[in-house]
């Protein structure tokens, strides 16, 4: 089955080819020069609607991410995809939320953690071809994850995160009402439905996977528990007729869909493995089109009778069926194709992609073991490798979004989201070696050379607590697997030395909650023993990188300090604060940070700032900026990017 969670990924995959381009020749000189992008593109389109009833014959609108914005609002043909226009979103980075309203306009809500951008309303009118942006309905919230029109037109509603609210949106007035919380301490309003009766049904998460069910004027009246256990999603919601549908994304990989029957009050049937992302889109009477194990399936709401259809080519990533053009089930993947399902005929067809691809931000950094850089992509996934000698690029665009990069033994090691897959990757065929989906982990984001190990360290799931130090041996396939050990943190750095792991986590796991304040430990990897655990800077809830000099001395940075530990024992040698950060407000901070050591320096990279590091004074300065991540490459200058531009420092 295919693990569909909060972001969309695309599979690894063995059949896409890599391509190779060429940049500029590489730089000479020193310091701080750019390199262009990076071959990381893609069409990734997590929100998509069909006005199946449109006067000028059906559209389907898509809003494809970009790294750094504008995403984009593409209009097709439903029939046969063709491209009528692509409308940019301004200030939006892409959106999960796209809904159509009675007299066809369309509704976007979108995401941007940028101070001043946040989650933003858009309405495109389809008369006049124009988007309009419509501001932020809550000025606290990052994300809009779905929007929903009422059946007569008079309000959108749109659910959020971080704060897990509900807004009203009034299409006669333009104003913008906060409705708070459905669930207190769910972070996520995750999907809408509206009834026939505008009676509005809001799935939460990442903790209860409930759905509260609200007045048109957003007040709750009842909240309806899951019937499965666990924390996680009701992550897609629809309403059929006299029955309630809810496809619930968990902590442990499960995506099960609930039937509650709304006359009755209670839970009717539970479909196990559904993957697609809408629940109930496409239905025709009582039978909805779902897909299990990547193919599509008809399931008889009355009976719970289910018939595989033989249908599985939609486009990779995950599919949303959307609903009917005659006989035609229309529906989406997320790499932005548009597929069909003739249910008279038995027989479906994937359409055409027309979309524009857009640049992809780069998510890591690693050292390849041919004197490469390699670099992942965020969201859409992809893999590009720069070849400093010669300036050439190359890429793989079907490797999921790998948080982690390494060199391990002569071979290249990428940690994969979601269910911290682990693969080794040659350059043609990645192999999976690990997948700890099933034990609740995520991100691999710290990854290391461990002598006969390849050492990594993983956040949890959403709604979990309790990452894991992982410990793998590609020649045996052995693996050890020590979670929690720092209770419900996460670990987000690695140093090795002396066969002696070093960790710092983050007191963050897959909630908003800290536990506690973060953590530095050391383990034993003969003994399986943890050696020491401190807290090194008080206060702080995220530790991030940790590194070696070359004196054999242990360097930490944090979002707001720098430190040293003493290896034996974990004690803080010394430590300066370097900046401010608004720990009081923070939440899931994971890995903030990057240091490395090089020619009698450390350099870092912190709040979006890169910096030569002193360890005889602690002193740092500024050497670029605005910095999303660093590497130290393997010619000995550094590597830096910062959304889909790369760069270098050159170190002289």
């Amino acid at each position: 089955m295919r693990v569909i969670l909060v972001a969309l990924l695309v599979a690894l995959s063995i059949s896409s080819p890599a391509r190779a381009e060429s940049t500029a020749s590489p730089p000479t000189g020193c310091g701080f020069q750019t390199l262009g992008t990076l071959p990381l593109t893609g069409a990734t389109t997590a929100g998509t609607a069909l006005d199946a009833r449109y006067p000028q014959g059906p559209r389907v609108y898509s809003v494809t991410s970009s790294a750094s914005g504008p995403a984009l609002l593409g209009i097709r043909d439903a029939r046969d995809g063709r491209l009528i226009g692509e409308r940019p979103l301004p200030l939006a980075l892409g959106s999960w939320a796209v809904t159509v309203a009675p007299d066809h306009s369309v509704y976007v809500g979108s995401y941007n953690a940028t101070a001043g951008a946040m989650g933003r309303l858009f309405r495109y009118s389809p008369a006049t071809d124009q988007v309009s942006e419509l501001g932020i309905p809550i000025a606290t919230e990052t994300f809009v994850w779905t929007v929903a029109a009422t059946p007569d037109g008079s309000a959108v509603y749109g659910g959020t995160s971080p704060s897990g609210k509900l807004f009203r949106y009034d299409t006669a007035t333009g104003r913008s009402t906060d409705l708070g919380s459905p669930v207190p301490g769910d972070q996520f309003v995750r999907d809408l439905a509206v009834g026939e009766d505008g009676t509005v049904y809001a799935g939460v998460g990442a903790l209860s996977m409930k759905v509260a069910v609200l007045t048109r004027e957003g007040t709750v009246e009842r909240v309806i528990d899951p019937p499965v256990q666990g924390n996680g999603y009701a992550y897609d919601v629809d309403v059929a007729g006299r029955y309630l549908l809810v496809r619930f994304v968990t902590s442990t990989g499960a995506n099960p869909m609930g039937v509650y029957d709304l006359v009755t009050s209670r839970w009717k049937d539970v479909v196990e493995d559904v993957d697609s992302l809408t629940v109930g889109g496409g239905r025709l009477g009582a039978d909805l089109y779902l897909f299990q194990n990547d193919e599509l399936v008809k399931y008889d709401l009355r009976s719970g009778k289910i018939t595989k259809l033989g249908f599985k080519d939609y486009g990779d990533g995950a599919a949303r069926p959307l609903g009917w053009v005659g006989h035609t089930l229309v529906g989406t993947s997320s790499t932005g194709r548009i597929w069909h399902f003739d249910r008279k005929k038995g027989q479906g067809e994937l359409l055409d992609a027309t979309l524009t691809g857009q640049h992809v931000s780069i998510r890591s950094l690693g050292t390849g073991p041919d004197g490469r850089v390699y670099a992942g992509g965020f969201f859409a996934g992809g893999l590009a490798a720069y070849d400093p000698a010669d300036g050439q690029t190359q890429n793989w665009p079907d490797v999921g979004q790998s948080e982690g990069i390494v060199t391990h033994k002569g071979k290249l090691y990428l940690g994969v989201y979601p269910g911290a897959r682990i693969y080794e990757f040659d350059g043609n065929a990645p192999r999976l070696l690990l997948d700890l989906g099933g034990q609740e982990q995520d991100r691999p984001f710290a990854m290391i050379s461990a002598g006969d190990w390849l050492a990594f360290g993983t956040v949890p799931k959403s709604g979990t607590l309790g990452g894991a130090l992982g410990l793998l041996d590609p020649a045996t396939g052995r693996s050890v697997i020590r979670r929690n050990i720092v209770p419900g943190h996460s670990v987000v750095g690695l140093a090795y030395r002396d066969g002696v792991i070093y960790g710092a986590t983050s007191a963050f796991g897959g909630t908003a909650t800290p536990q506690g304040e973060a953590a530095a430990f050391a383990y034993d990897v003969a003994t399986d023993s943890v050696l020491w655990r401190t807290t090194p800077v008080a206060g702080d809830l995220a530790l991030g990188s940790i590194a070696f000099d070359g004196a054999g001395r242990l360097w930490g940075l944090t979002p707001d300090t720098l430190f040293e530990l003493d290896p034996a024992t974990g004690r803080t040698v010394r430590s300066v604060k370097h900046q401010t950060y608004p720990w009081a407000t923070a939440t899931q901070v994971w890995l903030d940070t990057n240091l490395v050591f090089h020619q009698g320096f450390l350099w870092g990279k912190v709040q979006g700032k890169a910096y030569r590091i002193d360890p005889g004074t602690m002193a740092l300065t500024l050497i670029a900026r605005p910095i999303s991540n660093l590497l130290l490459g393997p010619d000995g200058h550094l590597y830096l990017s910062r959304f889909e531009n790369f760069y270098t420092y050159r170190i002289c």
